[in-house]
């Protein structure tokens, strides 16, 4: 679901499980808020950034605490699932982060802000996201790439902010990280230790300035895009030969890479295509089968030292399309999935 950019929150948003944060229960509602934050029970609207603890009347999850305007650009998106590729996804993370719980996710809340802008500006634009995980036992937050980050509980019992925020570094979050993934912090929730997490135990901190002392902070981000912890929930195939997240894109005149632009794109063959007559465009996505075993194959054949196993397979097929305005050639080689 889409945030309409007139509403400072989502609507109430049914919980499918229960969610336990910090001995508490929630059976009920969630909010996504404009503002970087999500609230339980009750939408809240508050743009200002406060420091952790609050000691506040709320339970509060704030991935990027911040005044945020989406009227002209930028989506805040949501989605929950109890079954799929990403509770797998889900439970894999989870075992790898806190190896000693045996997890197994039965729900998963993803909430995104996908290239949103600061109040006043349209630039520079942040994209961070929040996604809840829970067991039913067991809760656990991922903040994928944050600034003003952490969470706070009613009267600060249990609170934690991710090092650096508040301070003129606090853009560098996005290189840092406690699970050792680029731009990703993770935490157990439900009854957990106040302490930093990495690998499933529970660090000492300075008292004053709550500082995991064994966070990774990483010279720069990933080559690609430097957000390779966010959970994309939705992609499109377009009919000039690209695939984009999020948003279709029509573009059809090619660009050489590197664009410098706003969107994540996969280009196997970006030119204008006219299937009107001829040609069609199809896809696909797998969670078991043969073609998962193929592309395990495939993939510890090209990249040996990995011990890859697949789990998700998405294959986009352009069939013999035709070149625009020559509806009746059809373009070479053929791409087949």
């Amino acid at each position: 679901m889409v945030l309409q950019h007139r509403f400072l929150s989502s609507p109430p948003i049914t919980l499918q499980r229960p969610f336990v944060y910090f001995g508490k229960t929630y059976n009920n509602t969630i909010y996504v808020n404009h503002n970087g934050h999500l609230t339980f029970d009750q939408p809240w609207w508050m743009y200002i950034a406060q420091r952790f603890p609050r000691h506040g009347s709320r339970d509060l999850i704030a991935p990027f605490w911040t005044d945020v305007d989406i009227r002209q650009t930028g989506l805040v998106f949501y989605n929950q699932y109890i079954s799929g590729h990403i509770l797998q996804r889900a439970t894999q993370d989870i075992n790898q982060y806190f190896p000693e719980f045996n997890f197994v996710a039965k729900w998963v809340f993803v909430a995104t802000w996908y290239e949103v802008p600061y109040y006043p500006f349209y630039y520079p634009k942040a994209t961070f996201q929040a996604v809840l995980i829970s067991g039913g036992q067991y809760s656990f937050v991922l903040m994928n790439y944050g600034e003003i980050a952490g969470y706070d509980t009613i009267s600060s019992k249990h609170h934690f902010s991710i090092p650096g925020s508040f301070s003129n570094n606090a853009s560098d979050i996005r290189l840092t990280s406690n699970v050792n993934v680029i731009g990703r912090w993770a935490f157990r929730i439900d009854n957990g230790s106040r302490g930093c997490m990495f690998n499933g135990k529970t660090t000492k901190r300075t008292a004053a300035a709550n500082v995991c002392w064994n966070m990774h902070l990483f010279t720069k981000p990933f080559e690609n895009t430097g957000k390779s912890g966010i959970f994309f929930l939705a992609i499109n195939v377009n009919h000039n030969g690209h695939l984009t997240f999020l948003q279709p894109w029509y573009r059809y005149t090619a660009q050489r890479f590197p664009m410098h632009g706003h969107r994540d794109i996969i280009a196997p063959f970006w030119t204008d295509l006219d299937n009107r007559n001829n040609g069609q465009v199809y896809y696909k996505q797998y969670t078991s089968g043969s073609v998962l075993q193929q592309a395990t194959h495939d993939i510890n054949q090209y990249f040996p030292g990995l011990n890859f196993a697949a789990n998700w397979v998405f294959v986009a097929t352009w069939y013999q399309v035709a070149y625009y305005p020559v509806t009746g050639t059809v373009s070479s080689p053929t791409l087949n999935g």
